[in-house]
């Protein structure tokens, strides 16, 4: 239907209206937390947040307790100490007690960790509990049903105030104000207590209804007074005043207020809805904007600044600034699914769409820019204003642009006849680049250029186009990233370092550093030829990286498949110089007024930043707009707490520390950081020290698990930051001892020790007994067995010199006589001859076996004798020149060990006969008074160590090992010293023991 002019412009008008509204309306945005979120019961009287940081919410069937995620219910089930579920009013002490109101079971206290309930048993006036104030003295004023009671020093006492208990009525309640004085309502009437003087205030004194229902001081100190019927009072000095909100507030009864931080004070009714007053501006929300109930009960700001409602029936409502506007088919776009968003120098906004054509904003409306025809159905895939203000338009099957209102089409002229163009951009020259998936085309005067893989490009699907300030460009496709000087080409991929080769977007910097976002690889820096790549592994909200924005701020806005997310320009940096190892990226997403996360790219420009300020991003359902001015930096740091420690699934009693005995595992330790702003953006890392090298970043999660400690001393400790990376380096921490069994305590560790020590010690004394005696025994047998062989070369000696020899004797003898015999031939005196002569030599080879065996001149003549007498024929046989120094040394051994100082010199003697090709030698024989040494030494061959361990090895050191023997059965020692080429020493040293005879 048609409209005549002046209809249409009204209708404009109001279009515009109602679209400039839902803009602001957008400001706020409800998130509902019920009973399908974790709370007992949906009528949320009372709110507080204690100083240790969490939030308290009363309820009729339970106190609940919240700390950004989860709800944690008290009740009489769960909880000693309760004497109600049904809580309606909530207030901290300055001693950090929690004091919670029941509806007809009292007062409940809450401090340390455990509950405790008072009731008219103990002073109170009622069990039902109305409202909890101070006095104004470290004590309570507490409101009941009949009669207000104090909290002083441990008790409850009545109000001295006797007014005060007559004029109260049932379900009404005062309030004690900065001044101390008391305001409530009773008989009809307002009525200030100060002091001991009540007075009364009516319509008389300006107040047209005086019905109040709720009273409240702001911050300037001035009260505040709701009423029955939705009217409005403060107090201000000594007079009312009556702001006109007539017809503003909706006239239901009034049964909260609060101010926010920006000095807006908010307006809770029963049954109107919630009101926002900022100056002479009032705003109501209800159902219809998103709050859960028109019913609002309580109010409360947190101190990160976001606003909880409590209702009546339908639970609880977060009420946030969105920080995202955002603009759809309700707003006037003509399509959802947006693409290239421009503005143009006159302050128009460009937003193309893939399934409404191309959409004008200005001044806060939306039209829709009628094409071609049949254009829509091409998709808009790029936007671009030349030097001439003329709009070029690509789309999916070319590219043309606007002239005087009317589309001109362009593709057949450039040769972009049904080839999808993404991006256009128009250098300094003048040139006009399109990118398309065939390839860059580059357009100036008449002439088209085309760029391909062919010529170098590193794909030929181009997505983004950047000219630096010496005229190169930057050419992102999904083939790497490419870069144009003077005709040439030259590319990067991801075997030089790009993140990947999947490039959606280029972005430059003021200090002249490129940025480039990839589609899956997250985001990559190059700096002076160097590239640094940033993903998700190292804080980055995602690795879609589809535009990037900057702000006044020094932030860097991204947009991606997930959402839009933000991190510090300063904080890449540092990641990039080392300095730092982990990003913060702030995402926005549906709770911050996204409608649609799934944000485009690859068509140009994925985003722009207007000229006031502003961040548009197109989306799979409509255009996000952000005002960075706006956003809010949430800068304190979340108090973090460690709520319990559960042992083998037992909750153990928690306190600054815990003691695990011996037979428990598995120990988890729920924690959590009492940030109430995107609370399920808060990060945490954790470290056991003493186990843990290093802190394990654990995320959003809440609980840290250990199937098992060693004994020993541990400290827990666990730190939180909020979803602004703002990190709270103190945190919280818990000390574990964990107890060893006995089998693993130091004095069990100790005792088996020693006994392990008592057990080797003892076998090593019966070790050493048994060597000892094996030792003693072996001593025994060599010596048994020397003797033995000294006993038996004694007696064959003495056979043969006694027996063979006086025989050979008396051969020798008759043949003598017989040879002298003047009767016998002379053959016979040959045969004489002969026998004598070997009669003769037969003797002498058994005496000197006989000596050989046992040196008889030993029992004649004495040991100093014998070897002297040995020495002196060995001298006189042998061409070695032997010298010989001998002490006398008779009596100074028992006879039966003589033989063995006898053996060691004969022995030394015949190893130099045999083995040292020597020409001279010396022996030696010396005694002192302690001890007697012989020195047996030549100038022969000489042997190393090594030759005489093989011949211990081989058998042809056997006479050494002999005088090792004797020598060991004397008591003494021996020493060998032998050079190759420089001869042998052998020393043998006695030590003297007293003999028999005294010596």
């Amino acid at each position: 239907m048609d409209l005549i002019p002046g209809a249409r412009l009204v209708l404009l008008v109001l279009l515009s209206t109602i679209y400039s509204a839902t803009l602001v309306q957008a400001e706020y945005r409800f998130d509902t937390r019920s009973t399908e979120n974790g709370l007992p019961q949906n009528s949320v009287h009372s709110i507080i947040q204690t100083r240790d940081g969490y939030l308290w919410f009363t309820t009729f069937d339970g106190l609940v307790r919240y700390d950004g995620v989860r709800f944690t219910v008290f009740d009489r089930g769960s909880t000693r100490g309760l004497g109600s579920n049904r809580f309606n009013c909530l207030y901290e002490a300055g001693d950090g007690a929690l004091w919670a109101g029941t509806q007809d079971g009292g007062l409940t206290r809450y401090k340390d960790g455990a509950f405790r309930t008072y009731t008219t048993a103990d002073g109170l006036p009622h069990n039902g509990i109305v409202a909890i104030d101070d006095d104004g003295k470290n004590g309570l004023l507490v409101w009941t049903l009949t009669g207000v009671a104090l909290w002083q020093d441990g008790h409850f006492v009545l109000h001295s105030h006797a007014l005060l208990h007559q004029f109260i009525e049932r379900s009404h309640w005062g309030h004690r104000d900065s001044s101390g004085a008391i305001w409530f309502f009773g008989q009809g009437n307002l009525r200030q207590l100060q002091g001991d003087h009540v007075a009364t205030y009516s319509q008389a004194d300006g107040l047209a209804d005086p019905s109040v229902s709720f009273i409240y001081e702001d911050r300037k100190k001035r009260v505040w007074f709701g009423t029955q019927n939705g009217n409005l009072y403060r107090r201000e000095g000594d007079r009312f005043v009556v702001p006109d909100y007539r017809g503003k507030l909706p006239p239901m009864r009034i049964d909260a207020i609060s101010e926010d931080r920006h000095g807006n004070l908010w307006v809770g009714t029963f049954g109107g809805g919630l009101a926002r007053l900022s100056g002479d501006q009032i705003t109501v929300f209800t159902t219809g904007d998103g709050l859960p109930s028109d019913r609002v009960v309580s109010i409360f700001e947190d101190r990160e600044g976001s606003l909880w409602v409590g209702t009546s029936n339908h639970g609880l409502a977060l009420v946030r600034r969105e920080a995202v506007r955002f603009l759809s088919q309700n707003d006037g776009l003509s399509g959802v699914n947006v693409y290239p968003i421009l503005e143009d120098t006159a302050g128009s906004i460009w937003i193309g769409t893939w399934d409404g054509g191309l959409n004008r904003f200005l001044d806060g409306r939306i039209t829709n820019v009628p094409l071609r025809q049949d254009l829509a159905q091409y998709m808009i895939t790029a936007l671009q204003q030349d030097r001439a203000g003329r709009l070029w338009i690509g789309h999916y099957r070319g590219v043309g642009r606007l002239e005087e209102g009317k589309f001109v089409d362009f593709a057949k002229e450039l040769g972009l006849e049904n080839k999808p163009v993404f991006v256009i951009h128009e250098d300094r020259s003048g040139a006009l680049w399109f990118g398309t998936r065939a390839g860059l085309y580059r357009y100036e005067g008449g002439v088209v250029t085309r760029y391909t893989s062919a010529e170098g490009l590193a794909g030929d699907d181009v997505k983004d186009i950047l000219e630096d300030p010496t005229g190169d460009l930057w050419i992102a496709t999904y083939g790497g990233l490419s870069h144009l000087h003077e005709g040439r080409l030259n590319s990067f991929t991801t075997k030089d370092g790009l993140a990947s080769d999947y490039v959606r977007t280029l972005y430059r910097d003021s200090a002249g550093r490129l940025w480039i976002g990839t589609y899956d690889g997250g985001l990559s820096r190059l700096h002076e030829g160097k590239f640094t790549n940033y993903t998700t592994v190292d804080g980055l909200f995602s690795n879609g990286v589809f535009r990037i924005l900057n702000d006044q701020r020094g932030n860097f806005w991204m947009s991606s498949n997930r959402g839009i997310f933000r991190v510090s320009r300063d904080q890449l940096e540092a990641f990039a110089a080392g300095k730092v190892h982990q990003l913060t990226s702030v995402s926005y997403g549906n709770e911050d007024g996204l409608a649609h996360t799934e944000c485009n790219g690859g068509q140009q420009p994925a985003g722009f930043r207007t000229r006031d300020g502003k961040l548009w991003f197109p989306t799979q359902g409509g255009v996000a707009v952000i005002d960075p001015n706006e956003v809010t930096t949430n800068s304190h740091p979340p108090p973090v707490v460690i709520e319990d420690a559960i042992l083998d699934r037992e909750s153990m009693v928690l306190g600054p520390s815990i003691r695990i005995e011996p037979g428990k595992e598995n120990l988890e330790i729920p924690y959590t950081g009492l940030s109430l702003l995107n609370s399920e953006h808060v990060a945490f890392r954790y470290r056991m020290e003493g186990l843990d090298a290093n802190w394990v970043e654990a995320g959003t999660r809440r609980s840290a698990h250990y199937s098992h400690l060693p004994p020993g001393h541990y400290t827990f400790r666990v730190t939180a930051a909020n979803a602004d990376g703002v990190w709270n380096d103190t945190g919280a921490a818990l000390s574990i001892v964990v107890v060893p069994p006995f089998w693993r305590t130091w004095w069990f560790t100790g005792l088996i020790v020693l006994t392990l020590c008592g057990l080797a010690f003892s076998f090593y004394r019966l070790q050493m007994s048994r060597m000892r005696k094996a030792h003693a025994t072996q001593r025994a047998f060599s010596q048994q067995l020397i003797e033995f062989q000294e006993g038996e070369r004694k007696r064959i000696a003495a056979g043969l010199h006694d027996s063979l020899g006086q025989n050979l004797l008396i051969i020798k003898n008759r043949a003598l006589l017989g040879l002298q015999s003047p009767s016998g031939d002379n053959m016979a005196r040959d045969q004489l001859q002969e026998i004598s002569g070997i009669s003769s030599q037969t003797l002498d080879e058994v005496r000197e076996i006989a000596y050989g065996l046992h040196p008889y001149q030993m029992d004649r003549l004495g040991l100093t004798k014998a070897l002297q007498s040995m020495l002196r024929k060995v001298g006189e046989v042998s061409e070695i020149e032997f010298s010989v120094d001998i002490d006398n040394i008779d009596g100074l051994f028992p006879a039966d060990s003589e033989i063995n100082i006898y053996r060691i010199v004969q022995e030394c003697v015949n190893n130099i006969l045999k083995h040292s090709g020597a020409t001279t030698a010396r022996v030696a024989i010396k005694r002192d008074k302690w001890s007697v040494q012989i020195s047996v030494a030549d100038d022969g061959k000489g042997f190393s160590s090594e030759v005489n361990n093989a011949r211990s090895s081989t058998g042809l050191g056997f006479g050494l090992l002999g005088i090792s023997e004797r020598a060991r059965m004397l008591g003494g020692n021996q020493t060998i010293q032998s050079t190759p080429g420089k001869g042998t020493t052998v020393t043998v040293r006695i030590e003297l023991q007293e003999n028999s005879n005294g010596q």
